[in-house]
């Protein structure tokens, strides 16, 4: 069975939900893939897996009457009386993907036609992409109550993909990576792990009072659909000046997301200049992207952080 790589979500969280940009990319470090306990000691995750994937599996039935995208429903249930479950190393609750890798993989091993469907992978005409993304949205909406689809695409299609304004989605070129590039996007581990539906539910929430809602539409978004146009074209000067938009923002207007021990950090970064730091996908713990043209002095800042590079140019 084929494995299926974590991504990193690198602008977006939330904004995306209200027509806003979003860009993410492949994250090769961590994946999982669907398979059989090789041993005694895994037999114990492995039961605790499959538990989990049974509960999905009544999710798909009631929930995934897809003609486009069919399942096939029963192969998975035989597999699962198997002892079928999902290996993985992708951090739970932290941003990258983990439930999104698992709608992939049991999307791409159980879907009729897979193999046609793999083929068509390198050629997906924009219908289709819409088609999938509605159709995996459905299915990741089990673990987080509403889903935009986009963590299971972006594992799907495996490379960098913008979500514009008026819901088209492409593959784009980002920057080219330069290993000593100024440039530094970083992940900065919190080692809390969260729900992400209860923040998405908090979210949601605020987004009923009027003020927030405008704010939202006028600040937020506008900063994020401009700091995604100049990261990819390069713009390195005005990204970094909505960048700080985006992170003020944040700390500012959705702190709940933050978890309390950061917002110093975050405030720290405002201040200095050395580095920026925002929420990754959900918030509330798991990963931090922070972004530096200081790559040096933003280590010392946070010498006592879990810091890891995964992308720099």
């Amino acid at each position: 069975m084929e494995s299926v790589h974590s991504k990193i979500l690198v602008f977006g969280e939330y904004g995306v939900l209200h027509n806003g940009m979003a860009l993410t990319i492949p994250f090769s470090k961590f994946s999982g893939k669907l398979c059989y306990p090789e041993n005694v000691e895994e037999s114990a995750i492995a039961v605790l897996s499959n538990k989990g994937i049974r509960e999905f599996f009544k999710h798909i039935l009631e929930n995934h009457p897809d003609d486009t995208f069919k399942l096939n429903v029963n192969e998975l249930s035989r597999e699962l009386d198997k002892g079928l479950f999902f290996r993985s190393d992708i951090p739970q609750g932290f941003g990258l993907g983990s439930s999104g890798a698992l709608v992939a993989a049991i999307f791409l091993r159980y879907l009729e036609k897979a193999g046609d469907f793999k083929d068509e992978l390198k050629h997906l005409t924009m219908e289709r992409i819409q088609s999938l993304k509605s159709s995996l949205g459905a299915l990741e909406g089990h673990f987080h109550g509403k889903s935009s689809g986009i963590d299971p695409l972006s594992i799907i299609i495996n490379k960098p993909l913008l979500l514009k304004a008026n819901k088209e989605i492409v593959k784009v070129d980002i920057p080219v990576y330069n290993e000593t590039g100024k440039n530094v996007l970083f992940l900065l581990n919190t080692g809390v792990a969260r729900n992400s539906e209860k923040l998405i539910k908090k979210f949601n929430s605020a987004c009923e009072k009027e003020g927030f809602q405008q704010k939202l539409e006028t600040e937020l978004i506008e900063y994020n659909n401009a700091g995604i146009t100049d990261f990819l074209k390069g713009d390195t000067e005005n990204f970094y000046l909505n960048l700080e938009k985006i992170v003020r923002f944040q700390l500012q207007e959705m702190d709940y997301l933050i978890p309390e021990k950061y917002q110093s950090i975050v405030q720290q970064g405002l201040d200095k200049k050395d580095y920026y730091l925002k929420i990754c996908g959900a918030g509330g713990g798991g990963y931090m992207i922070g972004f530096t043209q200081n790559w040096e002095e933003t280590q010392q800042l946070l010498k006592d952080e879990d810091l890891e590079v995964f992308y720099r140019f």
